[in-house]
Parts: structure tokens; sequence; C-alpha cells
């Protein structure tokens, strides 16, 4: 179905880190810290709420693959990132902790292809998939092909909580930064094409 039939619309305050829904109120916290570093940081406030954490960070300001960046997506890394999912999901589940992963290039779960091969093995994991987020400077020049097969090999992830809409620019020459819909380099048109046909039952527009 189309990810604006039957779900519901949610508003992502970037600026304070918050999904909310019509009236405000709060849906779920976005972290700061990834899977493997939220456990040193980890909180008695996530008691009762729903937290969304991503799944890894770039290692360096460039966003493009680089053998420091390969090293991290090795198979060697997802052990270490599974273990630590776990741990997170044991403590979240003596906490009424509700964990959504947030996927995203430079992390573990680094574009769709990559996503979809891990989730099929972990299909109880929950997943809010920003599209916009596996985007790198130089997937621009094909643009309407990534989203496209973004929005193809979605359709067969196991458990997508939401899906965020939203556009990128351009903050340097090397990183593409989020910002709303109707700016930025994404036509709105090509987003309402793509990424908003996603099936999902949240739909969550990024302000």
């Amino acid at each position: 179905m189309p990810s604006g039939t039957n779900s519901s619309t949610l508003r992502w305050t970037s600026s304070d880190r918050l999904i909310v829904d019509s009236d405000g109120q709060t849906i779920a916290i976005i972290q700061e810290h990834d899977v493997l570093s939220i456990l040193k940081h980890w909180s008695d406030a996530y008691t009762d709420q729903t937290i969304v954490i991503p799944c890894g960070e770039h290692l360096q300001s460039d966003p493009e693959p680089s053998a420091a960046l390969l090293s991290q997506w090795s198979q060697d890394s997802w052990e270490p990132f599974n273990d630590a999912l776990n741990e997170i999901l044991d403590r979240a589940a003596g906490m009424n902790t509700k964990v959504i992963i947030l996927p995203g290039a430079g992390g573990r779960l680094s574009d769709a292809i990559c996503t979809l091969s891990w989730a099929a093995n972990h299909q109880s994991v929950p997943l809010l998939i920003d599209p916009a987020r596996w985007l790198t400077p130089s997937m621009m020049r094909d643009l309407k092909d990534h989203l496209i097969r973004f929005n193809t090999l979605c359709e067969e992830l196991p458990n997508i909580w939401g899906v965020a809409i939203r556009s990128v620019q351009a903050e340097s020459e090397n990183v593409l930064a989020p910002c709303p819909i109707g700016s930025g380099l994404i036509d709105e048109q090509l987003l309402n094409d793509t990424i908003r046909t996603i099936s999902a039952p949240r739909l969550i527009v990024c302000k």
C-alpha cells in the first residue's frame, strides 16, 4: 500500500531530535549516540520511551567510501554491532523502552541492500527508514535512479516502523546535510513519486 494510505503523518523536528504527532506530543526521540556507543550513555530517562538509534556514523567528514570506512563495513564489524544491539534490546526490555534503528551511510546499515540483507535475519527489530541518509555526494548525479532503487528495496523490508521524507543540501563539497521538503537538491515531486510511496505505518515529514 502507498505510505499515504492507512498511515499516520508525523513530524521530525531536527533541531530538538524529536518525532512528534499533529498535537506536538513526542512519539520518539532521536538519539545522538549510535548503536556502538549508546550503552556508555544509557539513561533511566529512556524508561517508557521510544528511542531511535543511528546505526553508526562516518569515521571522517568525507562520506564517500574510503579504506577506513570500508573496513568498518567488513564482515568482522557485524559481530560487535549485533552484540551491542542485543545488549541494547535486553536493557530496553527491562525498561519498557522501544528501540528503533536508523540506517544511514557511514554506519553498518550503509545502504538499502545492506539494510535489507541484515533485516532479513533481524525481523523483530523495527527500522526508521530515511532514504536521504543513504545518499552521498557522488550519488546526486543519478539521484532519481537511486531513489527508485531505494523504493524498490524498501518494499521488501520486514519491519519498517516509519519512513522519513526530506531533502538534502550540499553543506560542503563532500558533505550532504538534511533540509526540509521543498528545498535543497531533491525535487518535491520526485520525493512524492518515490520515497513517499514506500509502504509504512508512519510517514515522517522532516522540518
